[in-house]
Formats: C-alpha cells, structure tokens, sequence
C-alpha cells in the first residue's frame, strides 16, 4: 500500500458566478521513503495539488471528486478537527516563500516549540525544547541562533527553520512547495543537499513542487508533469531528464519543451529555447489536448480529441495521440 495514495482528484475554485478546475482528475502515489517531483508552469495546479493533500485550499476551493488517502486513511470529507490530527503528525507543509510563512513577531524557536505542544501535549517542555535544537541541529543552524526572529536570518536560514518546523512531530510525508524560491543559487544548493540527506537518513516520503527541472533532479526519483491542471506525463525522473538535452527521453511535447527550456551544461553551448504561449484559460470548457494550441506537432485530432495515458516504459506515462500508434 502506498503512503499517499490519489486518485482522479479534482480541485475547483468558485470566481464569481462561476468556477474554474485547477486541478482535473490527477491520480498520482507516493511509497514510503520515495522522493516524487511535480513541474509545470505557473498556474497549472501544482500548489493547488499540494494545498488539497492536508486539506489547505483556500475557502473559494471545493474537492468536488476524487480520493486522497493517506497511510490507508481517506483524507477527503474529513472535518478540520479530524484533520488537524494528521498534519504536522503525518503530513507537512513546507510553504514557498519562509519570511511570509513564518510569525514576524515570534522567536523562530518558540514557533517550532509552539508546533510540538500543539500536536504532542503529554511532551514536558524540558523535551520539546531539547527537540528544537536538535532540529535546528539537523538543518545547519547553531544553537546560538536558536533565539532568533525570522528577520535576523538570511532566506537560506529562515527556509532551514521552515523545514525545521515542518519536521517537528516527525512526519512520513513532507511537501515542499518551491523550496528555493527567491534565494541565491548557493543558498538554492544547500537547501537541495539538505532535503535529499534528509530524505535519505529520515526514510522520509517526498513530494516536491518545483519550476526548477534541475531542483528535481538533483532530488527526486520520479516526475510527474503537470499542464492546465491535468497531469501530461510521468515517469522515473533519470529516464525522462536523462544527464543532460541529449540523452533525455521524455515523450511528450509539452515535457520536450520544458527540458529545452533549460539549458545544457553538458551538451554544446547554445541559447535555451523559451516556450511560446501561455496555458489555456481553466474557466472556459476545455476541448481535445491542452497543449494543442502550443504544440508545434498538433494534428487536427488533438484539437477535438483529448488524449488518454499511454504506457511506454514500466513506470513511464505520457497523454499525447502521437505515441498512442508506438
């Protein structure tokens, strides 16, 4: 049984007299100990996938169908008060942005302490406060800087704090929602080692949002593309991104895209190749492939007919009518 288990799940948020499905039908799993990365552009559901898993989606959001359990347990119509049992203890949040998700006003230990008491009252404070700086241990940060308020770390430690925290009450599952953004790429570097040592030593499950093909890389065993809230392929990450342009072996063309997008450090030296376009508006009823509009191999049938997954590889999936004749 897999520690995350989703299944065709959908997510709509209410816009004025209407709706609009961010994410439309995803079915995705995570074992234990298993390091998953989502990408896609900005606006395909990526954030919204990850909010809907500890049942954090703003009020306008609705699960209107689909199935999200974790360790067994099915998550989706559970009350909050049920709910608040599971996060932190079984599931974590790791926000994008550290100095908006953490208390301007409160010492960064108190936050991690405040975690702790929340979720584990029979804890002495003796032990939650020995916890603290064995988490802020864990993550690089020394005990002198335990007393700290957010504004007196860098962006690089405050995301420390902010895993820190998010291991408080020792989760099996951690989700990290752009875990590098806005830091410089040293900081970026040592937040990626640390999540995957973590992830090793801990035999934590991961579940890593990213724009970053190269974050994901660098961490996670599998990839799952997502394009206007649906999920277009997926697959072992070194299959599809292979070493470098050259030798990876993504199928579909909106996955081609993205790799082409960055560039090569390994292969020769020539401009990245931006992706026209934008994602199609999810308010509007959708017709055949999403991609098609964007698409430079789009056939008619792509703009009538919407694609379903094709197995191309044990663990390897893509939606695309081009590779349903392979």
């Amino acid at each position: 049984m897999s520690l995350l288990a989703i299944h065709e799940l959908s997510v709509d948020y209410a816009l004025g007299g209407g709706s609009l499905r961010a994410v439309d039908s995803v079915s995705l799993e995570v074992e234990q100990g298993e390091s998953v990365g989502v990408v896609g552009e900005s606006g395909c559901g990526k954030t919204t996938l990850g909010l809907a898993i500890p049942l954090l989606l703003p009020g306008n959001a609705t699960i209107p169908q689909g199935s999200i359990q974790l360790n067994g347990e099915e998550l989706v119509g559970l009350s909050e008060e049920a709910m608040r049992h599971h996060r932190w203890t079984d599931v974590a949040f790791i926000f994008q942005g550290a100095m908006n998700a953490l208390n301007p006003v409160q010492r960064v230990d108190r936050q991690i302490l405040e975690a702790i008491r929340a979720h584990e009252p029979t804890t002495t404070k003796d032990e939650a406060d020995a916890r603290v700086l064995r988490l802020l241990d864990l993550v690089g940060i020394a005990p002198s800087r335990v007393r700290s308020y957010p504004h007196e770390f860098s962006g690089g430690m405050r995301q420390r704090a902010m895993i820190a925290m998010s291991l408080a009450c020792q989760p099996s599952l951690l989700i990290a929602d752009e875990p590098t953004t806005a830091l410089d790429v040293i900081s970026q570097a040592q937040i990626l080692a640390l999540l995957a040592s973590l992830q090793r030593r801990q035999s934590l499950s991961l579940l890593m949002i990213s724009h970053d093909l190269a974050a994901i890389k660098r961490v996670c065993g599998r990839l799952v593309v997502m394009y206007a809230g649906i999920v277009v392929e997926s697959g072992p990450t070194r299959l599809l991104l292979g070493h470098g342009m050259r030798d990876a072996r993504a199928a579909h063309p909106y996955t081609q895209a993205l790799i082409r997008s960055h560039p090569d450090l390994q292969g020769e030296r020539q401009l990245a190749e931006g992706l026209t376009g934008h994602p199609p508006d999810l308010s509007r009823p959708l017709v055949g492939c999403r991609f098609a509009d964007r698409c430079p191999k789009a056939e008619d049938r792509c703009r009538t007919i919407a694609p379903v997954p094709v197995t191309l590889a044990p663990g390897h999936l893509a939606s695309c009518h081009l590779l349903e004749a392979t």
